[in-house]
């Protein structure tokens, strides 16, 4: 028979199924198909056939044609929403040509309810056929085709289970499932059901279905609470431990807990929806890096690589694949050596990581032995690391997924020989995609103006380039920002989390008008940086830089700094595969001070291990990193490499310029063990001049016992960052709940005003080394706590100080002591606002 074309079921952008955000899709768990990104608010039938199932929850539904059943799911987890958002244009048993509409629904209230809005379509039956798919990139509805499908038995000449009379049935189970049998637990029943030669039904309701067809099962519309019995040939041997096994599974929830199944109504960022249909349509996001922008939109698109699918000789291909592997290494390591920053060198230290992690090998070299050529190997090895990350729900290894795809790139560019083209960037755009891996930010060359992203958290990798470039950038905009047109203008305010839909007159006038202020008040900052920053009452605030290297610490010093109130020394450490020797760290150091010209200079041992180890470092997989192996706590198993830093801090000139600095100190007898520890190396250096010893304040533990470490410590630095992650039980890089981190919480400023008080006992000053000092929310509220330091980035130096000039610490007390007695951040920022104006 013919080969049957399937249209597709809405208008938009065709992407490959792999892309869709839930693993029962991607990995085909259901069966394959593609994907629409859609530009309207419909679907509509691929091909002519009958309408056998339609969800309640209007979400799914499905269609039987000649040879074939498909499936069409709009968005991901949208059976949560009940029906909400959809409107269903036909019902059950009707016949519908092709391209006829079959639902419609809201793209943006989809985009902003549920993890995503796409239209996906599944061939459900012929089990495992081999789909032909089209070459477009933008499909119209019942109009372009988007894959083929070869000619197949019809659905009926298909073998009928109906006509067996002696069945085995299971015992009844009642559905736990508060969505029903939707498409992933009814898919997951189904390929469990079809490890058995034989048939199985599932009945409800006096209705039965084939328990290995998912729009079978789909369509009897199993709903939360249903009674299920199953039933299978009685000749059929194995049939009564099959059907207990598949009872069992049913009950268990297939795969999908309550809490899971509810969890993404509650875990949905709470930000407005914006209807995109009108000019001057506001949507709301998350900052990573602030600014304004004015610009055309631009969508970004991920470069392609065309590559054999298979090879004759697997011994060849794994050669061809280690000498691919080897060569980007060998990129990488080139590419750490000649990092501009910290932030840079750390991201391609995590490629290097991810290259050599067994799990991607061995994926590899089996899909290898299957007669896969090395690029396609590759490439499938990469998808089920990206697999595993997803399974994992810590949404910190989760952000590691754009990593891995850059890597795919890279490997793959190696492999073919191929160069993907550098797509031609708009000059003075606004940059819209889904999500951006590090290396395409490289390729913007000083051409774009904003970034405005669908996906993505602040603390993403990309997000980190995208503020070392000053590129205005929100990320987790929803999946709404996807189908606004190229060169329809968008305006970014940044800094407020705004962006403007084709922006009116008077929204393009208040952003130039706060554009102009802001670029006057720079200069006039700029002016007055070197001056100290002294409150209108006459309390003085050390403003200093943060560094990781001699260039970040001399732009610090031309910037204004009083000091530098954190040098990170992790950047030092992953620049080779073994750690460097105490001559090399001295000489880091010393020019990291050289560069202050005589002013303070805080050291920070090494904070690596945990969620951040390097590879000389070899520590045992921890299922909680972020609360593991971290900081002090690998000095005693590291005593060798933790002597040599030391001592090349010790050495240091002149004399006192340098303090010492221990992260992630949880308890007291951590500091008495450590300075005792330090003072040994002075002595065995033959110094004798008092070196100040302080500690991070990262942990509620070390807040709260204040007092006793001020005993000890000669200062406290609080990394907020960390501080606030660990009160508020919220991971800072979390992609949906890292908007409600915020270190303004009244329970953030509890510890922070704790931690000021057990300072102030032994009179031991207390600095901010966080994210939280260059929040102008923030200081003002942290001066009236009693913090005497900020250390911020060399480019916000001359704001902050100049924001402590106009500020009286009576009143800011006055007003900390107010906001620790609030209900939530929002109104902490709130009274600052009021109060102060920032």
């Amino acid at each position: 028979m013919p080969d049957l074309q399937v249209f597709s079921p809405a208008d938009g952008q065709l992407l490959p199924l792999e892309q869709v955000p839930d693993p029962a899709f991607s990995e085909k768990m259901l069966g394959d198909g593609i994907a629409v990104n859609p530009s309207a608010g419909f679907v509509a039938a691929p091909f002519d056939g009958q309408v056998v199932s339609l969800h309640s929850a209007l979400h799914a539904i499905a269609v039987r044609g000649e040879g074939a059943e498909a499936l069409i799911h709009v968005g991901v987890e949208t059976v949560n929403l009940q029906g909400k958002g959809f409107k269903a244009c036909v019902k059950e048993g009707d016949f519908v040509k092709k391209g006829q509409k079959l639902t419609e629904f809201n793209p943006v209230f989809l985009a902003q309810n549920a993890p995503c809005n796409w239209v996906i379509l599944i061939i459900t039956s012929p089990d495992g056929a081999e789909l032909k798919k089209s070459a477009l990139t933008q499909v119209h509805a019942g109009q372009d085709v988007v894959f083929t499908l070869p000619g197949v038995q019809t659905a009926a000449a298909q073998p009928q289970t109906q006509a067996v009379q002696n069945w085995l049935y299971s015992r009844e189970v009642r559905v736990p499932n508060p969505n029903g049998l939707h498409a992933r637990p009814a898919g997951n029943l189904a390929e469990e059901a079809k490890k058995y030669p034989f048939s199985i039904q599932v009945e409800v309701n006096g209705k039965h279905a084939d328990a290995k067809s998912l729009v079978s099962m789909m369509g009897l519309s199993i709903q939360h609470g249903d009674t299920v019995r199953l039933r299978a040939p009685q000749e059929a041997a194995e049939a009564a431990a099959a059907l207990e096994n598949l009872a069992a599974k049913i009950e268990g929830g297939l795969g999908e807990t309550e809490a899971e199944a509810a969890a993404v109504v509650h875990t949905l960022p709470s930000l407005p929806a914006a209807d995109l249909s009108q000019p001057g349509s506001t949507l709301h996001a998350l900052t990573a890096c602030t600014g304004i922008a004015l610009g055309p939109a631009w969508t970004w698109q991920e470069a392609q690589l065309d590559f054999e699918e298979t090879a004759p000789d697997p011994a060849a291909e794994q050669q061809r694949l280690q000498a691919a592997l080897q060569a980007v290494l060998a990129d990488c390591a080139r590419q750490i050596a000649a990092a501009p920053n910290k932030a840079a060198a750390e991201i391609l230290h995590a490629h290097e990581e991810l290259l050599q992690d067994p799990f991607l090998a061995q994926q590899a070299q089996e899909h290898l032995q299957q007669g896969q050529s090395a690029p396609a190997a590759f490439n499938e090895a990469i998808r089920a690391s990206i697999d595993v990350l997803k399974k994992t729900k810590n949404t910190f290894l989760m952000e590691r997924i754009a990593d891995l795809k850059d890597l795919r790139s890279r490997v793959l560019t190696q492999l073919t020989g191929q160069t993907p083209q550098a797509p031609q960037i708009p000059d003075g755009c606004i940059l819209v995609a889904q999500e951006l891996l590090p290396s395409d930010i490289s390729a913007f060359d000083g051409r774009v103006r904003g970034v405005l992203l669908a996906q993505g958290s602040p603390t993403a990798h990309a997000s980190i380039l995208l503020r070392n470039q000053g590129i205005p950038s929100l990320v987790g905009a929803g999946e709404a920002v996807l189908s606004i047109p190229d060169a329809e203008e968008l305006a970014l305010n940044a800094t407020e989390g705004l962006a403007y839909f084709r922006p009116t007159e008077e929204q393009k006038q208040q952003l130039a008008r706060l554009q102009l202020q802001e670029k006057q008040a720079q200069e006039r900052n700029r002016q007055n940086a070197t001056q100290p920053a002294q409150t209108q009452d006459g309390v003085l605030v050390h403003v200093c830089g943060n560094a990781g290297n001699e260039k970040e610490a001399a732009a610090a010093y031309a910037n204004g700094a009083d000091g530098l109130g954190l040098v990170r020394t992790e950047f030092l450490f992953y620049q080779g595969p073994t750690a460097p020797t105490q001559a090399q760290q001295y000489t880091l150091y010393q020019s990291v001070a050289d560069a202050l010209h005589g002013r303070p200079v805080t050291l920070r041992t090494l904070d690596v291990g945990g969620d951040k180890p390097v590879s000389y470092m070899p520590l045992p997989p921890e299922d909680n990193p972020i609360v593991g192996l971290r900081g002090v706590r690998n000095y005693r198993q590291y005593r060798t490499l933790f002597t040599d830093q030391i001592r090349a801090m010790l050495r240091v000139q002149p004399t006192g310029v340098v303090r010492i600095m221990l992260p992630m100190v949880s308890f007291v007898d951590e500091l008495v063990e450590y300075k005792q520890f330090i003072e040994e190396q002075k002595k065995a250096l033959g110094l004798s001049a008092r070196v100040e010893i302080g500690i991070m304040v990262e942990v509620p533990s070390a807040a709260l016992c204040a007092k006793q470490l001020a005993k000890e410590a000669d200062f406290f630095s609080l990394g907020t960052n960390d501080l606030t992650q660990y009160t508020l039980a919220i991971d800072r890089g979390h992609k949906t709940l890292c908007a409600q981190a915020d270190p303004l919480h009244p329970a953030v400023l509890e510890l922070i005003a704790r931690t000021c008080q057990g300072a102030q006992a032994y009179q031991r000053p207390v600095a901010v080394c966080g994210a939280m000092a260059g929040d102008l929310a923030a200081v003002p509220l942290l001066v009236g706590l009693g913090v005497r330091e900020l250390a911020v980035g060399a480019g916000a130096i001359a704001q902050v100080k100049a924001l402590v000039r106009t500020l009286n610490s009576t009143h800011c007390a006055q007003v900390a002591a107010q906001a620790c007695q609030l209900d939530n951040a929002a109104q902490v920022r709130a009274l600052v606002k009021k109060e102060f104006d920032v």
